[in-house]
């Protein structure tokens, strides 16, 4: 199990692509993370739910422009 490297809380997996039913009922009980359908590069790989922070496969963090912007 991968942990968050701010809080040292479970990270969870984001997935990518159209969901199905079983995959968006793991995400409603937060077992995943949904990423979208558009694949564009590098995308993040893990999802800290309690520090809101998104992580690549070598846990460095995902900078989000729009976030850092508000």
């Amino acid at each position: 199990m991968k942990k968050c490297p701010i809080c040292n809380n479970k990270l969870i997996e984001v997935v990518y692509g159209l969901p199905t039913v079983e995959l968006m009922e793991k995400a409603e009980k937060n077992e995943v993370s949904l990423g979208g359908c558009i694949i564009l590069g590098e995308m993040p790989r893990y999802h800290c739910l309690h520090c809101d922070k998104k992580y690549y496969e070598d846990l460095t963090e995902v900078k989000d422009e729009n976030k850092s912007n508000k």
